[in-house]
């Protein structure tokens, strides 16, 4: 089955599809047109994330057709914009390379310190990448794990280009940590990550959870070293941040509500 259908006349070849799928299943091909893989159709998540960021309209996701595709300049920002928030976010893994600034990083946790914690224990807290560089090194350790682990011989050539399997090419990454022994840690910790990425959202900013960087920090003690947790501390979850590198312009489909009504 083919997957997609590019109409390549309005195709303007900048590969925001490509950089935006997940699972990168489209190429650029020798024209510069996006191209999928082989076994592109049966890999396929159905995110929606190749055809909300094409900003001609020029891709078909052929599981996704008939399905509504929301145009964000449709909504009402204004009236809602807790809900416009939610609805218009999107997990975001291209990143233009300039930091955030400290102050923008800082006004975000002002606020997400107030994100509900089991019998207000408050007892999360974070770190946080400021240099791209520092972020860079991290990234480099997962994908040692990714190496050893997986892939033995196919991630050097991902990494000397512009992919980041680890981070994204992120310049920040944001880990929210607690103690292992308080029973609701990774619910607490799970609670404020999100609440961060909204509010990331609603400032302009990109994000996306980290969970093949957290999957290599439980296996792999030369990252857990780097991270310099103290004795007793756990990472429970985390994001990359920066400022997107494409804009979506479209919401993706999603599943009707499954509400058992009592």
């Amino acid at each position: 089955m083919t997957l997609l259908t590019i109409d390549s006349e309005l195709c303007d070849r900048e590969g925001a599809c490509i950089d935006s799928c997940p699972h990168r299943l489209l190429l650029r091909g020798p024209d510069g047109f996006p191209v999928e893989r082989d076994d592109a159709a049966s890999l396929c998540i159905r995110c929606g994330q190749c055809v909300s960021v094409c900003a001609k309209g020029a891709l078909t996701n052929h599981l996704l057709e008939g399905q509504e595709f929301l145009d964000k300049s449709t909504l009402n920002r204004a009236a809602d914009p807790l809900a416009y928030a939610m609805m218009t976010r999107r997990s975001v893994r291209t990143f233009k390379r300039r930091p955030v600034d400290k102050a923008v990083l800082k006004t975000l946790f002002g606020v997400v310190r107030y994100a509900p914690t089991a019998n207000n224990s408050q007892k999360l807290w974070w770190i946080v990448t400021l240099e791209t560089e520092g972020t860079r090194n991290l990234a480099a350790l997962g994908l040692d794990w990714l190496r050893k682990t997986y892939f033995p011989d196919s991630l050097d050539e991902v990494w000397t280009g512009d992919a980041d399997p680890v981070l994204r090419g992120a310049p920040h990454l944001l880990l929210c940590c607690a103690p292992e022994d308080y029973r609701w840690a990774a619910t607490d910790c799970a609670i404020a990550v999100t609440h961060l990425e909204l509010l990331a959202a609603s400032r302009g900013l990109g994000t996306c959870w980290s969970g093949v960087f957290l999957r290599a920090l439980e296996g792999w003690p030369p990252l857990a070293e780097a991270l310099g947790l103290p004795p007793g501390q756990k990472v429970y979850a985390g994001l990359v941040l920066g400022y997107p590198r494409h804009e979506h312009r479209l919401v993706p489909p999603r599943k009707p509500a499954a509400v058992n009504w009592r």
